[in-house]
C-alpha cells in the first residue's frame, strides 16, 4: 500500500528510504503483490479456521463474532504493517489491494501500466492462497466458508457499498495527505495497519470489514458465496475514485 517509483514525478513517490541498485521490474514486482496477497489470504482463512472451525481448541478461548474479530483485525493489520515496511524501503510496491493500487494511480503516484499487472496478480493471489488453505486445512476451511465475508442482519448492498466504499475512501485520503509530508510518511506503515484493522473490528459485523476486494474475491469463489460478490469488488474502487477526485481538487485549488 505505498507509493511505487515505476514512472511517476509525484513528490510522494519517494519512498522514505531507498534501496541501493535499480528497482525491481514490473514483472518482479508484479510476482511480489501475486505471492505477498496468496500469503495474507492463507493466514485470513487459516485464522478463520483455527479460531472458528469446528474441534478447534481455539474456539473457545476467542468469544465469537467480536473476540474473532479484534484477533483478525490485529492479525491482518500486523501483516499489513510488515509487508508495507519493507516492501517501502525495497520498492517492491505491498499494496495487497487492486483498490489501492488504482487508487495510488489517481493520486498520480503509481504508473497507469501498472495497475493491470498489479490487479491480476492481486486476484490471482486472492485465489490462490484460498485454495491453498483448502489443500492444508480440507473441510475445516469450507466449514468457516473459506473466511469469505458477509453483511450483519439488515445491511443489505446499498449500505454495505456505502461502508465498504467510505472505509477505502478514508484511507486512500490518509495515503495522500501522508504523501506531501515525508515525515508523516515513515509512519505510513502502522497507520494503515491500524487503519485496516480498524475497517475489520467496526465495520465486520456491519458490512463485513473488507475494504479490499482481493479479500473477498478468492473466499467468495471457492466457497460459492458470491451473491454480493460485485459489492465487494466495486465499492473499494468506488471509494478511490472519491479520494482520487478529492485529491484532484485540493491540487486543483492550490
Amino acid at each position: 500500500m505505498t507509493p511505487t517509483p515505476l514512472d511517476t514525478d509525484s513528490p510522494a513517490a519517494s519512498p522514505p528510504v531507498r534501496a541501493p541498485g535499480r528497482p525491481p521490474s514490473l514483472l518482479v514486482t508484479a510476482g511480489y503483490e501475486f505471492a505477498l496477497t496468496t500469503g495474507m489470504l492463507f493466514t485470513v482463512v487459516t485464522a478463520a479456521r483455527w479460531m472458528a472451525g469446528p474441534g478447534s481448541p481455539l474456539s473457545d478461548l476467542v468469544p465469537a463474532p467480536r473476540g474473532q474479530l479484534v484477533v483478525m483485525g490485529l492479525l491482518v493489520g500486523a501483516v499489513v504493517t510488515a509487508v508495507l515496511g519493507p516492501s517501502m524501503r525495497r520498492e517492491t510496491a505491498g499494496h495487497l489491494n487492486p483498490a489501492v493500487s488504482i487508487g495510488l494511480w489517481l493520486l498520480r503516484v503509481f504508473p497507469g501500466r501498472a495497475v493491470l499487472p498489479f490487479v491480476a496478480a492481486q486476484l490471482a493471489g486472492s485465489v490462490c492462497g484460498v485454495v491453498l488453505a483448502r489443500l492444508v486445512w480440507g473441510e475445516a476451511a469450507a466449514a468457516v466458508g473459506d473466511a469469505a465475508l458477509a453483511p450483519g442482519p439488515g445491511w443489505g448492498a446499498g449500505p454495505v457499498f456505502l461502508a465498504e466504499a467510505g472505509s477505502m475512501a478514508a484511507m486512500m485520503l490518509i495515503v495522500a495527505w501522508s504523501g506531501t509530508r515525508p515525515a508523516l510518511l515513515r509512519l505510513l506503515p502502522p497507520v494503515m495497519g491500524a487503519c485496516v484493522a480498524a475497517v475489520i473490528v467496526f465495520l465486520g459485523p456491519l458490512s463485513g470489514g473488507g475494504g479490499n476486494p482481493a479479500r473477498q474475491f478468492g473466499p467468495a469463489l471457492v466457497s460459492g458465496t458470491t451473491g454480493l460478490l460485485w459489492v465487494y469488488l466495486l465499492a473499494p474502487v468506488a471509494g478511490s475514485l472519491l479520494a482520487g477526485a478529492v485529491s484532484a481538487l485540493v491540487r486543483g485549488r492550490r
